[in-house]
């Protein structure tokens, strides 16, 4: 696939973050994780676009995996962008708000091809 056939239409920059909580469905804790992620959402200055959302019921195959509680996936315009929210003070007040709830991340970042 050559890649100036690539359409960016998300931005250069994309950060996905799973997060699974220790007690996922404990509704005290679904419901800390939520106001603090949605703080972040409406606070931070460098993310473009934003995208918060749990498992789909998607078919069950090999190849999907829906373990997770929590997908958050934000759009930078580039890669300074998104180093700068690494030590913006809404990032670290999530951090705070939010670590003891999950047990887990993991963070999948990508540069688009036309970038």
């Amino acid at each position: 696939m050559n890649s100036e056939s690539i359409e960016n239409k998300t931005g250069p920059f994309v950060h996905t973050v799973f997060f699974w909580l220790k007690n996922p469905t404990q509704t005290s804790d679904r419901e800390a994780f939520e106001m603090a992620i949605r703080k972040l959402i409406q606070t931070n200055p460098q993310a473009t676009s934003n995208h918060l959302g749990c498992p789909a019921e998607s078919e069950k195959r090999a190849v999907v995996d829906n373990s997770f509680t929590y997908c958050y996936v934000m759009l930078f315009p580039d890669l300074e962008s998104q180093n700068a929210y690494q030590t913006d003070p809404t990032h670290l007040l999530f951090i705070e708000e939010a670590s003891h709830l999950w047990e887990r991340v993991v963070v999948y970042d990508s540069l688009s091809l036309n970038h």
